[in-house]
């Protein structure tokens, strides 16, 4: 009883998540998408109106500036929608994300997949998306990778998704001993949403060394 509460919970929270997303990505995409759009408009007038060579070059660099945000702001939206993974499925979605923080420009990222890819369902691609987008996040805002790496394993029986980074790095026990004003949430979120899926989530990490985050779920129990 106390596990079926526990995975009741989490799912509230979920789709409290999702619903919080879906609106930021609805602002993100009509408002801040739009304002962008009126911007590069006004651009392309001033073109016409300034005079020199090197005025109209601080113009045009500074559209194509713009374009670049609008790109990465339409993925972003497209990303913290979950429709996104009912429309398209996992490894697009995943793909979409890899592609959206490649174009920063600071950090590389490389997807492998192995085995024949099946579905895993639309709510359980959704938690895994966000498993893989928080410790991508992760990866980025604290360990300050350089590389992240995300092999997506299928097997008859079973899916792996593993998402590694040369960062930084951590002591997992230091991390896990932390009292009440010091500790995060992050590690346990990724846990527990694991454990939403019936399946689990080990994390391995040493100072120096980089971090592995592990998801396992077995096929059977996500579907």
């Amino acid at each position: 009883m106390q596990a079926d509460f526990e995975r009741e919970l989490l799912q509230t929270q979920l789709e409290t998540q999702n619903h919080t997303l879906l609106q930021v990505a609805e602002e993100l995409h009509d408002n801040v998408g739009q304002l962008l759009t009126v911007a590069v408009m006004r651009l392309n007038q001033l073109e016409d109106e300034v005079e020199g060579e090197t005025a109209q070059q601080s113009v045009q660099q500074t559209r194509e500036v713009i374009d670049t945000i609008i790109a990465d702001v339409r993925s972003l939206a497209k990303t913290l929608d979950h429709n996104t993974v009912r429309r398209f499925g996992f490894l697009p979605s995943l793909t979409l994300e890899l592609e959206r923080i490649q174009r920063v420009g600071r950090v590389q990222t490389q997807l492998q997949t192995t085995g024949e890819p099946f579905s895993l369902g639309e709510q359980a691609e959704t938690v895994l998306l966000r498993i893989a987008q928080e410790s991508l996040n992760n990866a980025m805002k604290h360990a300050h990778a350089s590389m992240l790496i995300v092999l997506v394993d299928y097997q008859p029986d079973s899916f792996t998704l593993t998402v590694s980074d040369n960062g930084d790095g951590f002591r997992v026990d230091e991390v896990n001993a932390r009292l009440i004003d010091r500790a995060g949430s992050g590690l346990s979120n990724l846990q527990r949403r694991a454990k939403l899926l019936h399946g689990a989530c080990a994390i391995e990490s040493r100072p120096d060394a980089g971090t592995r985050v592990c998801v396992t779920l077995p096929r059977n129990s996500v579907n």
